[in-house]
Order: structure tokens, then sequence, then C-alpha cells
């Protein structure tokens, strides 16, 4: 703080005697310059602008009508009064909306003038305060300038010279002083990109994960698990700025050795640090590509009938699966070999145990059971169980039917994206296609089992890429994709499995502003055909259908998208 003080109290000597200093060097001027010079450094105008011009060109150049008055260099400036309040701003500013170094000057006309000269009239005008180092009161310099910043006139013509400046503190007070030998020519410009955003844009992969479920039956919730360990700093970077294009376009033009690029996303900013040299091609770069994107308004009709129709007729004979009769002989326990007496005796010659061994009573079923070895269930004095013989299966059912069912699906999505980028529209269910187990054991000792559904995404998947020309047409690049579940021909452990079918197209067309593009063609159809005969009577000829039963069913899906883009205008 101290040091702080010293130099502030050196910069109000030196504007003291500075000033007068610049009123000498002023009077010197060649008698051909302007006779309105004094009038020309009264401080800029509202309406001048423009860059360096020459002394001719400026010189036919009227000044403005109406001018603020300023303080011509060589006039004492105001400073503090001894005893009283002070007169300038606060050194020191709470809040800074603007850079001193942004103000605006001009017009200043100078020519072979000291560089104190200079210094003084950008601080007349500005009221910005330098301090210059010893040793640089000895340098001239020649400017013609009109309206510009004194950030500006200071990176053209002090670095110019060899010099540089440093600000001191938060004060309107900075430092001119020599630059050294194998410091280079460094400068940092902050440029704020108003339509390119300088976030990370995900790919159209990764849009979609990021909007459906984790698939958990498959292992998918723990995909990406893999890729750890990236925690260095260079990792990072590279994923912040993954899919910015204009971040390599930028490093492209930089020097090798003293180019560096960073950037804000907070406030959407590009700080580059480079030569002086590499700046006019940053800018027209950014220039170039930092503008405004249209934006395209995409209404999809998706329309999905499917038609089921099913015909059954005929005689069905029999049960499901043709039975006429069925049959179960008689049956008799057997206690061979366990007998007593079976090895030592002669128990062996008898098969079957005595009737008096056996009992009357039947530990099976009732009489109406069926069983594979005691029959009915019911046996006799003998010990036999009774057999049996029913036609109850032998039925005769007479089908006549005709049935036929229609859905259809209509959804009206909208959505808007912005050009050359993806927009993606969705309408899917992770639906169940089977059932699996998991076994897991650890160190050869007993695992545990799990049983869960196997599940695959199913449903609708547009996705459009639109992008406008000069002429108001768009080209988009279509693919929807469609898919369903089927009934599979095999079995899993007695359980039906479903098998996925897929349905896409994929194709680049091009529209004008407003005009509808219709995507069809989409068609599943499936048709499945059943005849039931009796053996030898169903082949009769006439007669031949009193023993036939038919049965048929086809399903007709059908899918068609309407997709009309629409540029928006801002």
């Amino acid at each position: 703080m101290k040091t702080l003080k010293i130099l502030l109290a050196y910069a109000l000597i030196f504007e003291q005697v500075a000033f007068p200093m610049a009123g000498l060097f002023a009077q010197d001027a060649p008698p051909s310059a302007d006779k309105n010079f004094a009038q020309d450094l009264q401080g800029p105008s509202g309406e001048e602008g423009g860059p360096i011009l020459e002394g001719a060109a400026y010189s036919d150049a009227p000044p403005p009508a109406s001018m603020p008055q300023g303080q011509v260099p060589g006039a004492p400036i105001e400073s503090v009064q001894v005893g009283g309040a002070p007169k300038d701003a606060p050194m020191y500013e709470e809040m800074e909306t603007v850079s001193p170094l942004d103000r605006k000057i001009g017009p200043i006309r100078l020519k072979g003038a000291p560089l104190s000269t200079f210094l003084d009239v950008v601080s007349a005008q500005s009221k910005v305060n330098f301090i210059i180092t010893e040793g640089l009161e000895a340098k001239t310099i020649t400017v013609f300038l009109r309206k510009t910043t004194v950030r500006e006139a200071l990176e053209l013509l002090l670095r110019v010279k060899g010099l540089t400046y440093q600000r001191i503190g938060k004060s309107n007070t900075y430092v001119v002083q020599k630059r050294s030998a194998d410091m280079p020519n460094l400068i940092t410009k902050i440029y704020t990109l108003n339509y390119i955003p300088l976030i990370p844009i995900a790919s159209a992969g990764e849009e979609l994960a990021a909007i459906t479920s984790a698939d958990v039956s498959s292992g998918g919730g723990q995909q990406g698990g893999g890729q750890q360990g990236g925690d260095n700093k260079g990792g990072k970077e590279a994923d912040s700025e993954k899919g910015i294009a204009i971040l390599t376009i930028v490093r492209s033009v930089l020097s090798k050795k003293y180019g560096k690029l960073a950037i804000d996303p907070r406030t959407n900013t590009l700080i580059v640090t480079d030569v002086m040299e590499v700046f006019p091609q940053v800018e027209q770069i950014i220039a170039e590509l930092d503008k405004k994107a249209p934006q395209i308004l995409i209404e999809a009709q998706i329309v999905e009938i499917n038609t089921d129709r099913m015909n059954e007729l005929g005689i069905e004979w029999g049960g499901s699966r043709g039975e006429m009769a069925y049959f179960a002989g008689p049956a008799r326990l057997t206690d061979y070999g366990l007998r007593p007496g079976f090895y030592s005796g002669d128990q062996w010659k008898q098969f079957f145990p005595v009737t008096s061994d056996v009992g009357e009573s039947s530990a099976g079923g009732g009489a109406g059971a069926i069983d594979p070895i005691f029959s009915t269930g019911q046996q006799s004095s003998k010990g036999v169980y009774y057999g049996i013989f029913s036609l109850a299966q032998l039925q005769a059912i007479f089908r006549a039917l005709i049935s036929k069912g229609e859905a259809r699906y209509l959804g009206k999505p909208k959505i808007v994206a912005m050009n050359n980028k993806t927009a993606m529209i969705m309408i899917a269910r992770d639906a169940a296609v089977g059932s699996k187990s998991v076994v897991s054991s650890a160190g050869g000792s007993a695992g545990s089992s799990s049983t869960g559904s196997e599940r695959v995404r199913v449903g609708l998947v547009l996705k459009v890429t639109p992008q406008v020309n000069k002429e108001g047409f768009i080209t988009m690049i279509v693919q929807p994709s469609y898919s369903d579940l089927v009934s599979s021909a095999i079995t899993v452990q007695g359980e039906t499995v479903l098998d996925p079918v897929s349905r896409g197209v994929s194709t680049m067309v091009r529209v004008k502003n407003g005009q509808t593009v219709v995507i069809g063609g989409m068609l599943s159809s499936t048709e499945n055909k059943t005849i039931k005969k009796v053996p030898l009577l169903g082949y009769i000829p006439i007669i031949g259908w009193l023993f036939t039963s038919v049965s048929s069913r086809r399903t007709n899906t059908d899918l068609v998208i309407f997709l009309t883009p629409t540029i928006l205008v801002d």
C-alpha cells in the first residue's frame, strides 16, 4: 500500500510537469499542420469513426458541427484542491462496467511528436493516466487517428515501438515501459461468440441413450464403465472440447510456439494469446463462421394401420390334437423278489402275490380318474386293477367364424432443429422377448441363481438432419426405423419366445420450404393357414369336407410418415 501511494504521488507530479511541456511541443509543430489542430483535439464526436488515416485524407474531412469541448494539450488539468473535496472520480471503483482502455478517443493528429505528447493527448480525451519510465521521453511518433479506443491506440502504436504497458491495481493509471528483449510480442484478445455454442455437442447415439431408459436386462446400464482412469487434465479438456469444430479451426492458424487458446463456456467466449500477426486471420475466421444459423420446424405425421383377419370353417373331430378315444389296460401289483421265502423257499415260482395279500380296497383315485399304472384305481377280488376304454374324446365341432380387426395409430410430433443438427423423435418400449437365468458362483462354492426377462427396445425412431441453402431449399437426411415382435417358431423350455422384426429407410431428399415429404412402403404382411383332417375320411372328395377344418389368419401392418419442414424467420 505504501508503494502504491508513492506511485500515485509521482503520477500527480508528472501531470503537473508533463502537460506544460506537451504544450511547448505542440507549438513547435510545422506550419504546414492543419490550422484546426487544436479544435480536432477537443474530444471525440458521436458520429465519427474509422481506421488510421493518412494526413491528406484527414485534412479534407470537415470537423463535426457540434463537438464536446475538451482540454487542449499543454493546458493544466484539474487536480485535487488543497483543503477541499476532490473533483475527479475516485481512483478505485467498486464495480467497473467498462474498462478504461475501451473508452473512445479521437481525433488525434501528430507528426514527429514525442511519445509523451501522444500520451498526453490520449490522457486528456480518455481520463486515463500514464507513467513513462526513464529513457522513453525522446521517442517520437507520427499518428493520424480519428475515432478509436485507448486499447487499439496502445496496441497499434506502443507495441510497434517495442514498448509495453501495465495497469496499476484497479486504478486508471498505466505504466509504459520497455519490453524485454527475449519476451515475444504477445497479445491476448477475448472474442465473444454469438451463435456458435462452446459446449460439447453429443452424437445421435449419445442423445438417444440420454432420453431413453437403460437396458438393464442385457447389461446396457453398465456400458461405458470400462473407460476409466481419464482423470488427467488433458483428458478432461479433450472431453469438454469434443464436438466443437471452431476450436480446431482456430488452433490450426495459431503459432506453434506461442499460440494458446482457452474457452469459457459460461460466457461463450474464446481467449486467444499469440503474436500480433495471427489475429487478423483469427478474426476473419470468427467473422465468417460465427453467423446465425437458420432453424427449421419439422412437423411429422406418423400413421400406422394394423389389419387382422381370421377365417375358421369346417368340422373339427376329436380334441385339440385329434384325440378320438382313450384306452388304458388293466394292471396288477407284484412283489416279485421281495416276498418272504423267495430265496429260501418256493415263492419265486409265483410272479404275482396271492389275492389275500393284496386286499380288495384301493389306495388310488376314484372311479373317474385315469392312472397310467392302476387305470381306474378299482381292483377285483383277485388283485387286478380294471382298465378303461373311453370314447369321451370323440367329438365333432363345427366351426364357422370370420373375425376382422383394424387398429390405427396417428401421431403428430413437432420439433425445431438447427441447421445441420440431427433431430430425433422416438416412440418405443422395452418389451420382454424371453426369460433368462443367471448363475453366479465364487471359488467353486455353491452359487446363487436368478431368473429375469430379456428385453429389447422396439418401436418407432425417426432421425431427421435438415440443411438450408441460400435459395430456400431444404436438404434432409431422413432415417425412420420401426421394430416389432412376432412369435418365434421355436420354444425354449416349453415357453414361446418372440423374435424382433425391424423395418427402416435411409434417404436424402431436397424439398422447398413448407413442402411435404411422404415416406411409405414399410408394409409387413403375415399369413398363417392351418388345415385339420381326419385320416382317410378327410381325403374323400366331397365327403371329406365333413372331416376337414380350415383356419387362416392374415395380419397386415402399414407405416406411412409425412414430413413438412418449415424455415423459421426470426
